[in-house]
């Protein structure tokens, strides 16, 4: 009886194909090519895969699929596979009906010791790892209005922790806290987590703080108050009294400047109102005269950093 794989080897063979170069041109792995040929269909998975490899060979050939198909639906079904495990499937029951308390207690110690290995393992892990350092407050780069800040944060309660080279308490938790002064300006806060298991093992974290003072709210500043006295014009006799002492008590010159610091009081008498200018912190004050002589007069003094004048 002439068979589906009996045509394709044929055919292969006269068209002087090699195997592995037909492998090649179709993608089909060579055992699966040599199945064909020999009719080794019950090899493959399922018909599906046999059916579907037997048609790109034949079609490769270019021999009719559709004959070649009913050659191979002609040829004797293979043996199942199902038949060959359903011993397989029953021993496999008998066994799980016959597990014996050996095997269960193997089986359990077995599951310890696994669990022991494992805890070990993670011990030892926890031991060569750095220590953990959570930082709650404050953020890096914190800009503070208060002198001091709060420093928080968490670590694992076997540790030892210290802030700028201070030990601190931590509680039973693994959380602490610390106040710490600082400095205006640019703060540095550092601090290290230290493993009391293995203390060659630190974790350090700087936390920068930056402190801006607020402007101090308290006496008003003194204000200062600078007297300028111009003569123009002539000539004029000039009397000048500043805090009580006498300054000027003579005849100034034409285009002539004086100035004095004024701390509480000035005093001034001018024999020509007209030609003397008297300012005070660059406001020009008047000078009053009496009748038409010209001689004029001013007494100022500071009040609430404020000049008063008569």
């Amino acid at each position: 009886m002439i068979t589906a794989g009996d045509v394709i080897r044929n055919k292969r063979e006269s068209l002087r194909k090699d195997i592995n170069t037909v492998s090649v041109d179709t993608k089909i792995q060579t055992r699966f090519l040599r199945y064909i040929e020999n009719n080794q269909f019950e090899k493959f998975d399922s018909s599906v895969f046999a059916t579907g490899f037997l048609k790109i060979y034949a079609k490769y050939l270019g021999l009719d699929v559709d004959k070649i198909l009913a050659l191979y639906r002609r040829s004797p079904l293979p043996k199942s596979k199902n038949t060959k495990q359903t011993p397989l499937i029953k021993r496999s029951k008998k066994l799980r009906l016959n597990i014996s308390p050996k095997t269960i207690a193997i089986f359990t110690l077995s599951l310890f010791i696994l669990l022991i290995l494992g805890y070990v393992g993670y011990q030892i892990y926890k031991f060569q790892i750095p220590p953990e350092l959570i930082i709650e407050e404050p953020k890096n780069e914190y800009i503070s209005n208060e002198k001091e800040v709060l420093v928080k944060g968490y670590t694992e309660p076997s540790n030892s922790i210290s802030i700028n080279e201070e030990a601190i308490e931590i509680d039973e938790e693994g959380f602490f806290e610390k106040d710490i002064i600082l400095n205006e300006g640019v703060n540095t806060i550092t601090i290290k987590a230290q493993k009391s298991s293995n203390t060659d093992l630190e974790t350090t974290q700087s936390i920068k703080v930056i402190y801006e003072a607020p402007e101090e709210v308290g006496e008003e500043k003194t204000k200062q108050f600078l007297l300028t006295l111009t003569i123009v014009g002539s000539a004029s006799w000039i009397k000048l009294d500043v805090d009580n002492e006498n300054k000027i008590e003579q005849v100034i010159q034409p285009n002539t400047v004086s100035e004095y610091e004024i701390k509480n009081s000035f005093s001034l008498v001018t024999g020509r109102v007209q030609n003397t200018k008297l300012e005070v912190n660059e406001e020009v004050l008047s000078i009053s005269s009496s009748g038409n002589t010209g001689i004029g007069q001013i007494s100022c003094q500071i009040i609430d950093n404020e000049i008063v004048c008569e």
